[in-house]
C-alpha cells in the first residue's frame, strides 16, 4: 500500500478539484486534500505557518487573475527549498510551450494532461519516488 500523503489541489474548475479528491482519496482513503479555486488563496494557505505543509501540489497553468506559472513564481520565492512541495501541472493544456516552459522550473516533477485518474497519479508518485 502507498504511504499517506498530503495534497493542495489548485484549479479554476471546480469538477476538475472533485476528480482530483475522488482519486487521491481512493488511492489511499486516509489522502489529506484541500482544494482551492483562486491560486491566491493556495498562496494564502501555504504561507500560514500554522498549517501543514502539503507533499504534492497539483497545479493547474490556465486560471484567471493569477495563473499557475505566477502562482509557482511566488510559491517558490517564498517558500525554503526544504519545504518545498513536489509540483505536478495539471492542465488540458497540450501546448508545446507549456511543456518546455514546465522543464525550466526545478520544482516542477511533472507535466500531467487533464483528465486526472488514478494511473496518472501511480505515474506521479512513482516519478516522485524516483527522484527522491
Amino acid at each position: 500500500m502507498l504511504e499517506q500523503k498530503f495534497y493542495v489541489v489548485i484549479d479554476d474548475d471546480k469538477i476538475n478539484n472533485m476528480v482530483c479528491e475522488s482519486v487521491i482519496r481512493k488511492l489511499h482513503p486516509n489522502n489529506k486534500v484541500v482544494s482551492f479555486l483562486r491560486a491566491e488563496d493556495a498562496l494564502v494557505y501555504l504561507q500560514n505557518s500554522a498549517n501543514p505543509k502539503p507533499d504534492i501540489i497539483l497545479l493547474d497553468i490556465n486560471m484567471p487573475e493569477m495563473d499557475g506559472w505566477e502562482f509557482l513564481e511566488t510559491y517558490a520565492k517564498n517558500t525554503s527549498k526544504n519545504e518545498m512541495a513536489r509540483v505536478f501541472i495539471l492542465s488540458s493544456s497540450i501546448n508545446q510551450a507549456d511543456f518546455d516552459k514546465a522543464k525550466k522550473y526545478p520544482e516542477i516533477i511533472d507535466y500531467i494532461v487533464k483528465p486526472f485518474s488514478k494511473d496518472k497519479l501511480l505515474r506521479a508518485i512513482d516519478m516522485m519516488n524516483m527522484i527522491k
